[in-house]
């Protein structure tokens, strides 16, 4: 079975050239997008194993991103197909100041499907780490309660739990439904990986250190908040119960798209703790891989196998601390 395992909403990402409105586009590349997708994708180029759990529809979309799993070698064993529901996709227009125009089609999707009775199917035998979002719990009230009982499911066979919030307000009914339910969510993660307004927003704190006070007084292990060219800091409690800090700057890059440096940093993070890496280098390998994944366009296509990601921080300048 794979080290790793995550589930969420894996996308048809069809791009037009920055220069371009989408009614002027001629081609559109195909190529594959979804936060975790993104993060199965940077987990398997640094050479480990990972299984996908989700619904695809019985559509050529399904076709394509099960091609792609299996090309690359994600397992596909816990992926189901229906028909009824799509396989959803997502147009996307280059922006030159790094922020893409991004229109969705996937309200009903074959995703948005997903039932809790898969966790019933899935064996844990040899997994590590499971890695969830909030974008897939919001989807629909079945897939948040799909990833509530995974998750439940992979504590009670001893895997490590890391959920990124990764916070899509319109797929809530309200802003305090929510911070309720990833907050709840949280509770049962090792690892919760919040961006810096992320974690404002779900704490009501303002300080890096409040907030993951906050989450590790709730029993979380490790509180990761990203700050953007900042860097990255990681907060867990020492003997005493005293919260440590540590803090790893960025690397200096020219950014392209930031679409997709958060799921890279979350593949560093993963890779990194199979590895059994040290604080500091678990943070300059997840920051190192979110900063070459801002050199691409693409969603994933930027994120680098093992021995790019090793040149890439023995060559590259790092930012100064301003923190």
């Amino acid at each position: 079975m794979s080290e790793v395992m995550t589930i969420g909403e894996p996308m048809v990402n069809l791009i037009a050239d920055s220069n371009e409105t989408y009614l002027e586009a001629r081609t559109l590349p195909r190529q594959m997008a979804g936060a975790e997708f993104n993060v199965a994708i940077g987990v398997s180029r640094q050479g480990h194993t990972v299984s996908y759990v989700t619904t695809l529809g019985k559509d050529w979309q399904g076709d394509l991103i099960l091609e792609y799993m299996n090309g690359i070698g994600i397992d596909t064993t816990n992926i189901r197909r229906m028909t009824g529901a799509a396989t959803g996709y997502q147009l996307k227009v280059r922006s030159s100041d790094g922020e893409p125009k991004v229109i969705y089609f996937r309200s009903g999707s074959a995703a948005s499907q997903t039932t809790p009775d898969i966790v019933d199917t899935i064996d844990f035998d040899g997994v590590k780490i499971l890695h969830v979002t909030g974008i897939f719990s919001a989807l629909a009230p079945n897939t948040y309660d799909t990833v509530s009982n995974l998750v439940d499911a992979a504590r009670s066979h001893g895997v490590t739990v890391l959920f990124d919030p990764n916070p899509r307000p319109t797929l809530w009914p309200g802003k305090e439904a929510m911070i309720a339910a990833t907050n709840k969510l949280a509770a049962k993660s090792d690892v919760f990986m919040p961006g810096l307004e992320e974690g404002r927003l779900f704490s009501g704190a303002v300080d890096p250190h409040d907030i993951a006070k906050f989450y590790l007084d709730m029993g979380v292990g490790k509180v990761i908040i990203k700050l953007g060219d900042e860097g990255s800091a990681l907060f867990e409690l020492d003997g005493n119960g005293s919260v440590q800090k540590t803090v790893v700057p960025s690397f200096t890059v020219d950014m392209v798209d930031t679409v997709g440096a958060g799921d890279g940093f979350a593949s560093g993070v993963i890779t990194a703790l199979l590895e059994g890496l040290d604080t500091r280098h678990l943070l300059e390998r997840a920051n190192a891989v979110g900063a070459i994944q801002v050199t691409s366009v693409s969603d994933s296509e930027g994120l680098p196998t093992a021995e790019e990601l090793r040149d890439f921080i023995a060559s590259t300048p790092r930012k100064e601390l301003s923190l």
